[in-house]
């Protein structure tokens, strides 16, 4: 996907343009009475959209009306792949430099990436239901001539789209509280599992090791297999075809915890709430509560084990 016209849609969860086209004080701007919380969403949307692509000043010589075209039409879950040869020649090798030759067709294939990557934003969050793709339309193309403000001012435009991240995470959250209560009341009933302090991880021996224990800031070699509250495996290092080779202090809070309680040899499950794992990671890491089947193969001193890899 090119990432040169990639727009977030939603804040930390949330202008000078000079183009072909009329100038916005010589065109009459269409007034709209917003009724709903969706009508509001919807054009706020749209008018985000054209603000996060104003914000890059190597497209200020984009043709708006090619841009709006392409944005306006491809607001679906169909990436135009078609397009990629043409920015290729539109933008250069770096992304930064315009070949007016393509400029038309550039700016409407930079409208279309960006109409598919916020529809298909919306959809895989399961909102797609939830907006006006009319209002959309209306609010990007108003944004992109500086049109938006006389129906929606910055601070009302910044308030929408913060309560909709915050509606957003609220959600996000209770779905995870709900799926790890069921986790927990699973982890709770097996016979064998016991509670590493009072740290809230959880580990099952399912082969006692032989061995020594790592000790937090040792180099260790295992193979492991990550499942998530539902039982759905992320990641193995079994089928990576090798054991992960890393450092105790650059994994995961769950793992820092749940290494040193195991034996060399030994096989175990280690069960991790959510606050011990990705909880202020990478958003795009594992979510909830997780289960980690681990083999520990071998430990030893730092730097006698570990290579440069993260554990996902």
């Amino acid at each position: 996907m090119r990432n040169f016209v990639f727009i977030a849609l939603i804040p930390a969860l949330l202008i000078g343009f000079t183009a072909c086209g009329d100038d916005a004080e010589d065109v009459e701007v269409e007034k709209i009475e917003f009724k709903t919380t969706k009508e509001k969403l919807s054009y706020a949307m749209g008018a985000e959209n054209a603000a996060n692509l104003l914000k890059e000043s190597r497209f200020d010589a984009l043709d708006k009306e090619m841009v709006i075209e392409g944005y306006t039409g491809n607001l679906s879950m169909t990436p135009p792949n078609e397009c990629d040869a043409i920015l290729d020649k539109f933008l250069g090798e770096r992304g930064m430099d315009f070949d007016t030759t393509y400029l038309k067709d550039g700016s409407k294939c930079i409208g279309r990436y960006l109409g598919f990557q916020m529809f298909s934003q919306m959809t895989q969050i399961g909102k797609a239901d939830d907006i006006d793709l009319e209002l959309v339309k209306k609010g990007f193309e108003q944004g992109l001539y500086g049109q938006d403000t006389v129906n929606m001012t910055l601070v009302e435009r910044t308030k929408v789209m913060t309560d909709f991240g915050n509606q957003l995470q609220e959600e996000f959250f209770a779905e995870i509280d709900e799926k790890d209560q069921v986790f927990w009341e699973d982890v709770l009933s097996k016979p064998q599992i016991e509670q590493i302090g009072e740290t809230g991880v959880y580990i099952e021996t399912i082969k006692p090791g032989t061995g020594g224990s790592p000790e937090p800031t040792s180099d260790f070699e295992a193979n492991y297999i990550l499942t998530n509250a539902l039982g759905d495996t992320l990641e193995s290092s079994y089928d990576a075809g090798a054991p992960l080779k890393m450092n105790l202090q650059n994994v995961i809070q769950g793992w820092q915890i749940g290494f040193p309680a195991m034996k060399k040899g030994g096989k175990y499950r280690i069960f991790v709430p959510y606050e011990k794992a990705y909880k202020n990671g990478n958003p795009q890491a594992p979510q909830g509560a997780l289960c980690f089947y681990v083999e520990l193969i071998d430990f030893g001193p730092a730097g006698s084990i570990a290579k440069p890899r993260s554990p996902y």
